[in-house]
């Protein structure tokens, strides 16, 4: 089941802990451009995981993920005045990436797989019924 992932993403042996996370959060609010890397190297294979899981349940193409962990990215840096620091950090950052993904209206037909048709946008392929 996961053939075609990458290592890092389903590797704990060198993931970052809250408090480290939360430090390099920090780092970031303060314009540390060496955190903000470090932050960004430690995200990666979490936002990716999560984007590709949407690919394997068939609400996105696989072609979309990059962009929408850039599009993650932006918005993480764009939401701190928003970050707690007694929040899990990565219940945060999977927030931040469920939202681009429901914000993510492109023009592209997305498979919503428990309707079996082709929707619109994320937003209609994520709606609860």
């Amino acid at each position: 089941m996961a053939e075609g992932y990458r290592v890092s993403c389903l590797s704990t042996a060198e993931r970052l802990g809250n408090d480290e996370l939360h430090a390099l959060m920090a780092g970031v609010v303060r314009r540390d451009r060496r955190e903000s890397q470090q932050l960004f190297a430690a995200v990666t294979p979490l936002l990716i995981a999560f984007y590709e899981g949407q690919v394997q349940a068939g609400r996105i193409k696989r072609g979309a993920t990059a962009g929408l962990v850039q599009e993650a990215f932006k918005a993480l840096y764009l939401g701190q005045p928003g970050y707690d620091p007694t929040l899990p950090f990565r219940a945060w950052v999977l927030d931040i990436a469920r939202s681009t993904l429901l914000g993510n209206s492109g023009s592209e037909a997305v498979f919503d797989a428990l309707a079996g048709v082709a929707v619109r946008n994320c937003q209609q392929a994520m709606q609860v019924t």
